[in-house]
């Protein structure tokens, strides 16, 4: 069997399989360490294994290092769309904790944010826009569903005060501009920053990284 189909069908099961192997991972951690190691310990496997590895041998470091810096200039309903998440983390989540931010928490919360974001963004948009540039349902609907349902894992160690599912909708909210903004610029540049500046407004999870909650 060719590579390159061999390389297209791993990468049509990623969207099934990284949510379902990262379940298991997860469950399996839970039953073995403290919730706070458990969570660390399996967004530490997530980041490697799917969002670092997997993407490095679909695109090759090259390539995703393009993909991260390039992208057409937004038009403006774009900025709009991708400004919206942002402000969403902030009104729900980075206001109402502000009194609870130190230095360090800062730190952690910047830190994954920005490491999370560029991590998800190979894996779940640069990948699909290599392989299936002009595909609509496997370049972009299969892995928004797969991005969408990843969000139900963390959940099962730290639930969301929102509820699971409206969680991974507004998950899916956010991906859906990812993947409206990464195909019509035809890079990551652009959601890109709004999706490090979405995910760098999480108190609630780097004050549970840190063992504070």
């Amino acid at each position: 069997m060719p590579m390159i189909t061999l390389k297209r069908g791993a990468v049509l099961a990623a969207p099934a399989a990284v949510p379902a192997a990262m379940a298991l991972v997860f469950r399996w951690l839970s039953h073995r360490l403290s919730p706070q190691a458990a969570y660390n310990t399996g967004f530490i496997i997530y980041w490697l294994a799917g969002c670092i590895g997997f993407p490095m041998v679909v695109l090759g470091p090259r390539r995703a290092a393009r993909l991260l810096t390039q992208g057409r200039r937004p038009s403006g309903v774009e900025v709009l769309l991708l400004i919206l998440p942002a402000v969403g983390a902030v009104s729900s989540e980075l206001l109402p904790n502000r009194n609870k931010i130190d230095g360090m928490l800062a730190a952690v919360m910047a830190t994954t944010g920005v490491i999370n974001a560029t991590g998800e963004e190979l894996l779940w948009r640069g990948v699909f826009l290599q392989e299936f540039p002009h595909d609509l349902l496997r370049g972009r609907l299969w892995p928004l569903v797969g991005f969408s349902l990843w969000h139900l894992v963390p959940q099962m160690i730290l639930p969301s005060r929102l509820g699971r599912w409206r969680f991974m909708l507004g998950a899916g909210l956010v991906g859906s501009v990812s993947a409206f903004s990464a195909w019509r610029s035809g890079g990551l540049r652009n959601c890109l920053v709004s999706h490090m500046a979405t995910d760098s407004c999480g108190v609630t999870a780097a004050q549970f990284r840190l063992g504070r909650t």
